[in-house]
């Protein structure tokens, strides 16, 4: 059943949210504890199953409301800018004496 659930979790919700899923695995095991052999488990096993699953649910809302495009769409795409001495002409490279190009790298530096 693992198998047949594992590609459609990961469909849906991607990696991430199905490796934290992998988290609340030790539910089962707790619950077999409890129903067949009787045992009692520590209170704070019940806070840790809380913590993880309200963090899926955050985690899963929060993926959700990403994926609309308004968060790629208000980010401004990055502007490179070529310095002087990145140009890739033959020209700038041969022309250019020592002292020429002494004299942009200082005022590159100012």
């Amino acid at each position: 059943m693992f198998y047949t659930i594992t590609p459609l979790v990961l469909k849906m919700s991607g990696s991430t949210l199905f490796n934290l899923s992998l988290l609340t695995s030790d539910m089962w095991a707790v619950a077999i504890r409890v129903l067949f052999y009787q045992e009692q488990i520590n209170w704070l096993y019940y806070v840790a199953f809380t913590v993880v699953a309200i963090g899926l649910i955050i985690y899963s809302l929060n993926e959700s409301s990403s994926g609309d495009g308004t968060a790629a769409s208000t980010e401004e795409p990055d502007q490179y800018q070529q310095l002087p001495s990145e140009d890739n002409s033959i020209e700038s490279g041969h022309s250019l004496g020592r002292q020429e190009r002494k004299q942009q790298e200082e005022t590159h530096i100012c």
